[in-house]
């Protein structure tokens, strides 16, 4: 698929490249028996998901998995492995125990799983089912509804389309859609932190934005929780019988926490949803005890460094990162359990491998990007500068590059260059000695809604990995089927091992990565 001179290539990763006391071949051959050979990225998300997941922001289960990558780190003689905090008010909260079913006009066991930072139920509780397709407008709801929800169970949401399944679940990417990314001259989608993207009397930050959003909710809630409503019962169309139980936000200490809100299958939902046309009235049985509590020391950003070799460049950085917070419902394998093992599986690579870059390589495993960028927004704030503010810190300039792994467990098949036309013959000549995985492929275009956001708003160059989707929009993006069954083991020893071949060339550079206009 490249149509560049492999003369030229070849020519600029022997001399342009020649690294201290042995050149780069030698390098990358260190790097790849490390990586392929000796592949520890499979213990690692094993640990990660099956003994440290979930991982939801702010709970106690998060910041025992921290202390594991720290110290797991540590063990590897990385240079400085340490906390930084994010969030002073952001409350953990966990499941202790739930129940879901209807008990007439038949018993039906109702596949569902608690959205986070619910109240509990104070015990077990019965009611009638009701069904309310939309809240958007408020005051018609009120009209229609007020009075009439005391110990009522809300059947929330339109119901979902029927799916036979003719689709495949699971799927890479084609050789046609590669092609065609490539062919991309305009990097779209915008990055949602971009104040051109915005309506300015609107938006004036990222916080007014993600709370503009997240903050939708509460008037329904506390119009449920005084009219007496005993839960609400929602659901997302994921087939087949697939929980979603994300999009609640309320994990600040000063959020209104939504009476007992379960997410339910698709399956379920019709059923029920179907009862209520036939004005059959659905009785519901439920239970959920849950703990919520602050404790902002379990809210911390994991930092590493392996500390550059060059007197004169170690104070500049190349910097690779992944969330390490999870959903709630499973084990957080590939959301992003698997970016966060691949990263620390990098560390560990070019740390084993004896290399000595001339930069510094840090790794940041980020807390609270399910809720808007938490950590790596208080990062950059606290390192490059307030968002809202023009001025920014000397610091910014140190950073050459920043990867970011967020897209599930499929296999690295390029970059997304966030529209930085400058870097892409050099990231051409980076990947070519790995053409053979298919990993080189390079497109104009951004993707958004992850951490790399926040350094491309800073003008950081900042890019996002392309990775084949598998089954991460279909059946694991925050459902609870997140789990390691769905990690293949050779995506991730072949990721690993290319950002580790990457992020290494990167620090070795006469200069830093050029950065957009």
């Amino acid at each position: 698929m490249k149509c560049f001179s492999k003369i030229l290539i070849t020519a600029f990763l022997l001399v342009g490249f020649t690294v201290i006391g042995q050149n780069l071949p030698q390098a990358l051959s260190k790097i790849n028996t490390e990586g392929f050979q000796k592949s520890q990225v499979m213990s690692l998300v094993s640990e990660l998901s099956d003994v440290y997941g979930p991982r939801l922001t702010g709970t106690d289960q998060y910041y025992t998995a921290a202390e594991w990558a720290k110290k797991t780190m540590e063990n590897w003689g990385v240079d400085k492995v340490y906390f930084e905090n994010y969030c002073d008010d952001c409350m953990g909260w966990e499941v202790i125990s739930f129940n879901a079913e209807m008990t007439e006009p038949a018993y039906m066991k109702i596949q569902a799983y608690p959205y986070a930072w619910t109240e509990s139920s104070n015990g077990v509780q019965k009611g009638d089912l009701i069904w309310i397709e939309s809240y958007s407008d408020l005051e018609n709801v009120k009209k229609q509804w007020s009075g009439k929800l005391q110990g009522k169970t809300i059947l929330m949401g339109f119901p979902p389309k029927q799916n036979m399944l003719f689709n495949a679940l699971s799927k890479r990417f084609t050789e046609d859609e590669i092609e065609e990314a490539e062919k991309s001259i305009v990097p779209v989608p915008s990055n949602p932190l971009d104040p051109s993207a915005m309506d300015l009397d609107l938006v004036k930050d990222l916080e007014v934005l993600f709370e503009s959003f997240m903050r939708m909710d509460d008037a329904f809630f506390e119009f449920l929780m005084a009219e007496g409503a005993l839960c609400i019962l929602g659901t997302t169309p994921f087939f087949p019988g697939i929980i979603h139980p994300s999009g609640t936000y309320n994990y600040r200490e000063s959020h209104i926490k939504p009476i007992p809100y379960f997410a339910i299958s698709p399956e379920s939902f019709g059923k029920l949803k179907r009862l209520v046309e036939r004005e059959i009235n659905p009785r519901i049985k439920f239970h959920l005890e849950t703990k919520l509590y602050l404790k902002p020391e379990n809210n911390v950003n994991i930092i590493a460094e392996i500390i550059g070799s060059d007197p004169k460049l170690k104070d500049e950085v190349v910097m690779i990162g992944a969330h390490f917070d999870s959903w709630h419902a499973a084990s957080g394998a590939t959301d992003n359990g698997a970016g966060s093992a691949v990263m620390m599986e990098v560390m560990r690579i070019i740390k084993a491998s004896g290399l000595k870059p001339k930069r510094t390589i840090r790794i940041a495993l980020w807390g609270g990007e399910e809720q808007g960028y938490l950590g790596s927004m208080a990062y950059a704030e606290n390192h490059y500068g307030k968002i809202k503010e023009t001025t920014r810190k000397k610091e910014v300039e140190k950073i050459s590059a920043y990867i970011n792994m967020d897209n599930g467990a499929g296999q690295m098949r390029g970059i997304y260059l966030q529209g930085n036309e400058a870097v892409k013959p050099i990231f051409e000549a980076m990947l070519e000695p790995y053409e053979h995985l298919d990993v080189n492929n390079l497109t104009i275009q951004n993707t958004n809604f992850t951490d790399h956001d926040v350094f491309d708003y800073y003008k950081i160059p900042g890019f996002q990995i392309i990775q084949d989707e598998l089954n991460y929009y279909t059946v694991t993006h925050h459902t609870n089927l997140d789990a390691l069954e769905y990690v293949p083991e050779r995506d991730l020893m072949i990721n690993a091992t290319v950002i580790a071949a990457l992020v290494y060339q990167i620090a070795e550079m006469d200069s830093r990565l050029p950065r957009k206009d």
